[in-house]
């Protein structure tokens, strides 16, 4: 194998986490600002109903799998998603970052003229 096919190789590579990273900023980029709680929804005359929370919504069951961990109010519901949200796009644009400066950088890093071996 010459140096032209590891290079287009470790390129190819490079793209898997590049796709990683431009589905996780676009997720974040059109992820619904509506608040939902991911378990059981408490609403402020203390009945549980179905849909997304509400301002005034006094507790949300946070589960890990069928078992409460933990309860959130609104607020706190809302800002657990914002950050999901920053994080989901943080970690996407550094994933994009990681790939296109390493595919250029296995691009350039051939030696001239080694393509021909």
């Amino acid at each position: 194998m010459n140096y032209r096919t590891y290079r287009i190789a470790l390129v190819t590579l490079l793209l898997v986490p590049a796709a990683w990273g431009a589905a996780s900023l676009a997720g974040s980029l059109t992820a619904s600002t509506e608040v939902v709680c991911p378990g059981e929804n408490v609403g402020e005359d203390g009945e549980e109903h179905p849909g997304p929370m509400r301002p005034g919504d006094t507790q949300c069951a946070v589960l890990d799998g069928s078992v409460m961990v933990g309860t959130r109010t609104y607020e706190q519901q809302q800002r657990t998603q914002s950050l999901e949200r920053r994080r989901d796009a943080r970690n996407g644009i550094l994933l994009l970052t990681y790939s296109a400066v390493g595919a250029f950088l296995a691009w350039r890093a051939s030696p001239r003229g080694a393509d021909e071996d």
